[in-house]
Parts: structure tokens; C-alpha cells; sequence
């Protein structure tokens, strides 16, 4: 990846550096999305499919005329969960491969709990997104997608502002760089949706309404921790 420069002259550097020497924290969470993945396949079909009993996001557990088995309870923890589980090794590899790039640059400019927070609200907005537009329907969400896709957008105003000073939200208005990446993803994310084009991850069983739910909510926590106030390198 090659070098960026933004408006002001400076820049942020591509390459092996941020990913080689990605906080902890990312590295920490790829490795327990692979730790799960790999321990439930080493476990079998049967505690995979018990897995996604209970812990997998099925929006009809939130209502609908049609009655679904579930453990009392799962209906609230799986808005969390369903991100800890993947659909395949591709799904889950695809998922961390882009985590380390885009969760890098968050981590470093705000910090373990910030990112962690900005993960979990996207998270959050993912599985609502899915909610909202399978109300009442058995379709089962899994996967990471959706903190990813928040990740991407939390990462859009550390990578066009300058170095240390990432773009408030006016200046991520007025950034037209910034607004054309952003309208990029949400083209390609839709449209690899409609037409069944690879996004994230080829085989994840998350919808492209998910990825679109996790940004959103990604960007609006981005803009919260700006507020709160940020890490400075």
C-alpha cells in the first residue's frame, strides 16, 4: 500500500509498518475470532450447530408470527455474539485480514477501550440493521462484518486528517476525499449485496445490510469519542 498524503502535506504511511506493529488489542481479537472458529470446527458439527443456537443472531427470536426454539435470554446476548462466529475459515480470515488494516489506525489514535467501544456499537448497529430488515424471519447472522465495517469508517477520518488530528465532523463534511471513500463502500457494499458480488468476506452468512448498519453506527462513535477526546501519539 502506498504512501497517502492529505490537504495539509502530511501524511499517513502505508505498507508493512501499521500492520506489522498493530496494537495488541487487534491482534488480541483476531485471535479469538480464529481461537473460536478453530476450536468450534476441532469440536464438530454438533457444537457448531449448538454454537449457533445459541449465540448466532436470528432476528425471528425478536418477534414474528413464526415461534423459534432458543434459550431464554439469547435473543439479547447474540446482538454481541453473532459477531464471534464465522461461516467458514474464508469468512473468518477475510473478516481479521481486514480488522488488522483498518482496526490498526482506530487503535492507535484512541486507545484499547475507545476501539473497543467503536467495535461494540457497530456491532450493535449491525445485528439492529439486520433486525429491522428480517423482522420475524429465521435467517441466521454471523460474523464480524459489521464491527469491521464500523472500523472502516471510524478509520476514514484518522486516515484524510492530518497526523494526530483526525477530521472533526465538520471538516469530515467538507472532505471530499473522505465523502468519495465513504460513498465508495456504501456503493460496493450494496451493490455486492444485489448482485452477489465478494464484499468483506465471500461466504458470510451476514448480510450486506449489516455491513451498511455497522458503518453507520461506526462513524456516529467515532464522532462520540471525538468529543470525549482522543490519544495523541
Amino acid at each position: 500500500m502506498p504512501d497517502v498524503t492529505d490537504r495539509t502535506g502530511q501524511g499517513f504511511r502505508g505498507g508493512s509498518g501499521p500492520i506489522v506493529n498493530a496494537p495488541p488489542i487487534v491482534l488480541i481479537v483476531i485471535a479469538v475470532l480464529i481461537g473460536i472458529h478453530a476450536a468450534l470446527v476441532f469440536a464438530g458439527q454438533d457444537w457448531e450447530i449448538w454454537s449457533l443456537y445459541a449465540f448466532a443472531l436470528i432476528p425471528a427470536r425478536f418477534g414474528g408470527s413464526e415461534s423459534i426454539a432458543m434459550i431464554e435470554g439469547s435473543q439479547y446476548w447474540s446482538l454481541i455474539t453473532y459477531a464471534f462466529l464465522h461461516d467458514g475459515w474464508l469468512h473468518v480470515l477475510f473478516n481479521s485480514v481486514w480488522l488488522l488494516i483498518f482496526g490498526t489506525p482506530v487503535a492507535r489514535q484512541f486507545g484499547t477501550l475507545r476501539f473497543l467501544l467503536i467495535a461494540l456499537v457497530s456491532t450493535l448497529g449491525g445485528a439492529l440493521a439486520m433486525i429491522a430488515v428480517f423482522w420475524g424471519t429465521p435467517v441466521i447472522a454471523v460474523g464480524a462484518s459489521a464491527a469491521v465495517s464500523g472500523l472502516l469508517a471510524a478509520a476514514i477520518p484518522v486516515m484524510f486528517g492530518r497526523r494526530g488530528a483526525p477530521l472533526t465532523f465538520s471538516e469530515f463534511l467538507h472532505n471530499r476525499r473522505a465523502i468519495i471513500f465513504l460513498l465508495v463502500f456504501m456503493g460496493l457494499t450494496v451493490l455486492s449485496g444485489v448482485q452477489g458480488l465478494p464484499g468483506f468476506a465471500d461466504n458470510a452468512r451476514i448480510a450486506w445490510e449489516a455491513h451498511i448498519g455497522g458503518f453507520i453506527a461506526g462513524l456516529a462513535a467515532y464522532f462520540l469519542v471525538m468529543r470525549e477526546g482522543m490519544r495523541r501519539p
